[in-house]
């Protein structure tokens, strides 16, 4: 359900671009456009759920993060969109980021161990609950992940009139974002997990036309993926993480009229 609800989101945010009253659609011209550039992604924080596991010998208490600073990384994409000559444009955008981390992470992990007397156990000779054996590590570690995001996303961008050439925008978009992690930690291959979450985007930027039908841009764009429930695995026993994909990029990109 909670899927399903970021999808009708989506889906109303980018039906609602196809909307325009009839005082602009003879001034409507659509346009499609490429883009690339450096993306700085922020200290994601893999932090890992508590998992319980018991057994009528024992329990077992596990926790786990990995904090991972990352490297510059990459984005690139393209848009297809409509200007409604107004100063307003609408546009559907696909686009693709990823960040590899540096070569080390600080991963904590900690276990606690319970035994406890019942049929046929014993603890020490005895019965009874016996007491939490706390095991805890907490140490830099090889790190070699890889953190990307796909996203789909509804724009709106308002171009400001100067009369110089020079256009200057500002905007933003929300959308779905698919966000995945894989690689490995202190030696050990993570398989590769993914979810899908709710995507924003605020931006700015500037245009200049380099010929009639083509434009150049360069923008800032703060885009963010939040919350995504992504898996430490195989050996990583702190269960599922969450991952926020929150990125600041510059931008440079040309633009068709078509």
């Amino acid at each position: 359900m909670k899927n399903l609800n970021r999808y009708l989101m989506a889906g109303a945010a980018i039906a609602s671009l196809s909307v325009v009253t009839s005082n602009n659609a003879d001034a409507a011209s659509a346009y499609a456009g490429i883009f690339g550039g450096a993306s700085l992604l922020q200290n994601p924080g893999l932090k890992g759920h508590s998992r319980t596991y018991t057994t009528t010998a024992l329990t077992l208490l596990s926790s786990q993060s990995a904090d991972a600073s990352f490297k510059t990384g990459y984005v690139v994409g393209g848009n297809f969109g409509i200007d409604w000559g107004s100063g307003l444009r609408t546009e559907l955008e696909l686009a693709a980021r990823g960040n590899k981390s540096k070569s080390h992470a600080h991963l904590k992990t900690t276990y606690a161990y319970q035994y406890y007397g019942g049929a046929g156990h014993t603890r020490n000779g005895g019965t009874g609950t016996g007491p939490f054996t706390i095991y805890s590590t907490d140490a830099q570690v090889p790190a070699h992940l890889n953190l990307r995001a796909y996203s789909l996303m509804a724009n709106a961008w308002y171009d400001f009139n100067t009369d110089t050439g020079f256009t200057p925008y500002i905007g933003g978009g929300i959308g779905l974002a698919q966000v995945q992690i894989d690689g490995s930690l202190n030696g050990t291959n993570l398989h590769e997990k993914n979810d899908t979450t709710f995507a924003y985007q605020l931006g700015a930027g500037i245009s200049v036309p380099i010929s009639d039908s083509i434009k150049a841009s360069l923008d800032y764009r703060y885009f963010a993926a939040n919350g995504a429930k992504l898996k430490l695995e195989p050996g990583f026993h702190g269960g599922n993480v969450n991952a926020d994909f929150d990125s600041h990029s510059i931008m440079v990109g040309l633009r068709f009229n078509l």
